[in-house]
């Protein structure tokens, strides 16, 4: 157990049959102190290493424990050594001892990382040994160790040991031929301690023993020539033990600092693009060449440093002029100077001074030029070549520096101007122009006539008749003969309006004018319509028409006077034939009276928009049958709803009411009464078949004029009295126009009701009998709410379609739509009727219940038939389903 700590023992008695026994043992040690606790137990408290002995004794039985003591936790190391002074050829043996809380020590191992030793020395541990500790440099040295926390240390004094070898000292071995070394002759112990000792300097080289200077421990070696120089030192004396001793030292003396630089070609000509070689050398105080000499190049001229090749140490010039070459290298410069001049040009270039490529001058005028020769370096410079200039096409001299010249133009046209460098010849081209703009020519012909047109020309000239190029159709042209006009193709064109002799026809542009003159022969009217042959030849043909238009309504008039003259002879004939015979006449015939047809819905407008039918000629549509020219739909087929306009109900939407638009008098002369402010009747009325109309018996024209309506017995009556005799009839040819055409529609329409066909007929019966199956509170609950509108807009639409139906007369052929086929378009200009929302939307007869925040009557949304949400909207129309 350890000494700094305790242990707890217990004694157990027995009788001699091993029965346990009670009882309190007493305690003994052989070193230490025991602490009895009471019954069989004790603390054991050692105080100093080694084996000891626990002893309890009861009665006389004696029983004991060997125990053996540790050292405790260290408390604290001690290092120590067997030297404290000793020469540097001897060793020192270090131990380390540790000691405990009750001062028990010991022998510690510590590994070399935690010892601590003077530079140059060593020292060697091992476990179970003391460490050895060599030492190196003389002097007090000190040892030291950290362990576990705690530090000690030992202290030696070292002193030299004996010389075993002598040696030259000196800081380098390397020197230039500018530098000198100090050389210190030392002996050295068998630690490597050195000490100081005189002896003899020598060299091996006999020239260099003069560039050894002193004696004694120490000497002085000059660096002069380059190369490897050897050092001699000799010693016997009591540090060696009298012992002869030396030691040979290299120098290595190298080329010093450069002194000197010197450059190849001062003074030298070259030419751009010529290469100069340099060949810089560089040599120190003694003239010794540094090889390996760096040189930093410069050129003070206009080739610049680029000209320099440093690799190479070469000169190639750019440009001509003085180049001064600087070099320097290691702090010493040189420079050199060259002259350089311009070498031949491998191509030239002639602009004008201004940098322009294309060459152009107004012929009589001067051209300045500038020529630029490309060197073989590829650099442009000023040049001054041969020329030569073809005949007739002017000069060419130097106008100042180099490469500057004026070509003097003459003659017009591109010229060539032959230019001579290096033997090669090169060709400029020069675009001679014609001079500005001066005056103007006009070209025309000397007369013309009045009411015919000319052409002419204009050209453009400069001061020396050159002609110039003008925009023809640019020019300002004035003309007292007429007004002017320009075709790109064609040109000017003189419209001779004006007759008279030398009318000047004036043409400007930019300044320059020109003039023509032309004389114009006379025409009649002026020339409005031609020549005046032209004129006598229409006014001719124009008399002949107009006297052929004035016989033939002489011709028509006789001969119808002539037909009503036959007329009445014969009909006093016939009456004079009555009386002499006494046979009364026949009744008179009584024309058809115009019956007035049920109320119907009308057709939208785009149905007869277009005009009417072939055989009708009063301004309201064929009843039965109605015309159009853009058909919307072909029979068969479902018409395509038209848009819903703004303020008019959507014939398509989702309503459960919707207002009928109201039926308008379409102006059909006979046509009066209810049918003027009938209502259409609402879509979801079924007509009830009418017992009258049935049967196979086929339809008369009296069925059909019957089918129209009832007419009242006054009107039949007025018509009666008013019908005119025979006599009347051939006196009327000679009343005015106005009552001719307001009686002709009246037989005409008498003759298309008398041809209508069966198919019109049951057409119309069939609408007759909608009408009559309606119920009269319906029909008056109707008239009353359209009443006014009716009465508004009645006179306006029997206008409108009286002009649409004039109109349509004249344009294309028309297409047949049958009565009532308008089912499903509605006219814009039919308004709707106010609706009452009520108390919600309908759906199969099913008023639909709101959804919560949603009330009866207002849009949003209501449960559907099937239970689902549904969104509803009131519009003018009714309720609308949206998607």
């Amino acid at each position: 157990m350890p000494a700094d700590q305790s242990r707890l023992f217990n004694a157990t008695i027995y009788n001699s049959d091993g029965i346990l026994l009670g009882g309190t043992p007493d305690w003994s040690v052989s070193e230490g102190s025991i602490a009895p606790q009471g019954g069989s137990e004790a603390i054991y408290y050692p105080n100093l290493i080694g084996n000891h002995t626990v002893w309890a004794c009861s009665a006389e039985v004696t029983a004991s424990v060997q125990v053996i003591v540790t050292l405790g936790a260290t408390q604290s190391i001690n290092l120590s050594g067997n030297k404290e002074n000793l020469s540097a050829d001897e060793v020192v043996q270090l131990t380390v001892t540790e000691f405990d809380i009750r001062g028990n020590s010991g022998t510690m191992f510590v590994p070399s990382s935690d010892w601590t030793i003077p530079e140059g020395s060593s020292i060697h541990v091992q476990p179970g040994q003391s460490a050895i500790w060599t030492p190196g440099p003389i002097g007090v040295q000190t040892i030291s160790v950290t362990t576990g926390g705690f530090t000690s240390s030992w202290e030696v004094n070292v002193s030299r040991g004996m010389g075993v070898d002598l040696v030259v000292n000196v800081d380098r071995t390397i020197l230039t031929s500018d530098e000198s070394v100090d050389l210190t002759m030392s002996i050295v112990d068998i630690r490597g301690n050195l000490l100081e000792v005189e002896g003899n300097w020598s060299s091996l080289a006999p020239q260099a023993n003069a560039w050894i200077s002193g004696n004694g421990s120490q000497a002085t070696f000059d660096g002069t020539l380059v190369g490897n120089w050897t050092v001699r030192a000799e010693y016997n004396g009591p540090a060696s033990g009298n012992a002869n001793m030396s030691d040979e030292l290299v120098l290595d003396v190298r080329v010093g600092r450069i002194s000197l630089i010197s450059i190849d070609g001062h003074d030298s000509n070259l030419k751009t693009g010529d290469v100069l070689q340099l060949n810089p050398i560089a040599t120190d105080l003694d003239g010794n060449i540094i090889p390996d000499a760096t040189f930093n190049w410069s050129v003070d001229g206009p080739s610049g440093d680029e000209s320099i090749d440093s690799v190479n140490n070469t000169f190639t010039p750019s440009t001509e002029g003085q180049h001064n070459i600087l070099v320097e290298s290691g702090g010493r410069p040189s420079s050199i100077r060259v002259q350089v001049g311009w070498s031949e040009p491998i191509d030239i270039n002639v602009t004008t001074t201004a940098g322009d490529w294309y060459l152009t001058v107004i012929t009589g005028e001067s051209l300045l030029l500038h020529v630029e020769g490309l060197d073989v370096m590829g650099d442009w410079h000023p040049y001054n070549p041969t020329w030569g200039v073809d005949e007739n096409f002017g000069s060419i001299e130097v106008s100042g520096g180099a490469g500057d010249y004026v070509y003097h133009a003459d003659g017009v046209n591109w010229t060539q101007l032959h230019a001579f460098a290096n033997g090669k010849e090169y060709t400029i081209l020069v675009y001679v122009t014609p001079g500005p703009l001066d005056h103007l020519e006009v070209y025309i012909s000397d007369s013309g006539i009045q009411g015919e047109s000319v052409l002419y020309t204009v050209r453009g000239f400069d001061v020396s008749g050159n002609g110039v190029s003008i925009p023809l159709c640019d020019l300002t042209m004035t003309s007292s003969g007429g007004r002017t006009e320009c075709d790109e193709e064609l040109g000017w064109r003189l419209y001779l309006d004006n007759d008279g002799e030398q009318h000047i026809v004036t043409a400007t542009y930019e300044g320059s004018e020109g003039t023509g003159f032309i004389d114009i022969q006379a025409t009649l009217l002026d020339g409005q319509f031609g020549s005046s042959t032209d004129v006598m030849a229409g006014g001719a043909v124009l008399i002949a028409i107009l006297i052929s238009i004035v016989l033939l309504v002489v011709y028509s008039r006789v001969k119808k006077l002539a037909n009503e003259y036959e007329e009445e002879l014969a009909e006093e004939e016939k009456e004079r034939a009555v009386k002499e015979l006494g046979v009364p006449p026949p009744p008179a015939v009584t024309p058809r009276i115009s019956r007035k047809a049920p109320p119907s819905p009308p057709p939208p407008a785009f149905m007869f928009g277009t005009g009417i039918a072939p055989n009708s000629s009063s301004a309201a549509p064929t009843l039965g049958v109605f015309v159009r020219s853009d058909q919307q739909y072909i029979p068969g087929q479902s018409g395509q709803q038209p848009a819903p306009q703004s303020g008019f109900p959507n014939v398509g939407s989702t309503g459960t009411t919707q207002a009928p638009p109201p039926v308008k008098n379409w102006g059909t002369p006979g046509i009066t009464g209810a049918a003027n402010d009938a209502t259409a009747l609402h879509s979801t009325l079924t007509p009830q078949p009418n017992p009258e109309a049935g049967g196979n018996t086929p339809l008369s024209t009296s069925d059909a004029l019957n089918a129209l309506g009832p007419t009242p017995s006054e009107n039949i009556e007025s018509e009666s009295e008013e019908e005119p005799s025979s006599l009347s009839n051939a006196l009327s040819m000679f009343t005015s126009p106005d009552a001719e055409d307001s009686e002709e529609p009246t037989e005409q329409d008498d003759a298309e009701d008398i041809d209508t066909p069966s198919e019109d007929i049951e057409t119309i019966e069939t609408e007759v009998e909608k009408v009559e199956d309606l119920e009269p509170s319906e029909i008056e609950s109707t008239d009353e709410e359209h009443s006014d509108d009716e009465e508004k807009k009645s006179t306006e639409e029997i206008e409108s379609v009286e002009e649409v139906d004039s109109d349509d007369e004249e344009e294309k052929p028309t297409e047949e739509v049958e009565w009532g086929s308008w089912g499903e378009d509605i006219d814009e200009d039919f308004e709707p009727q106010d609706i009452v929302p009520g108390l919600g939307p309908q759906s199969e007869g099913e008023i639909l219940k709101p959804l919560p925040g949603t009330k009866e009557g207002e849009s949003g949304w209501y449960f559907d038939v099937d239970g689902k949400p549904a969104l509803w909207s009131f519009e003018p129309i009714g309720w609308e389903k949206k998607d």
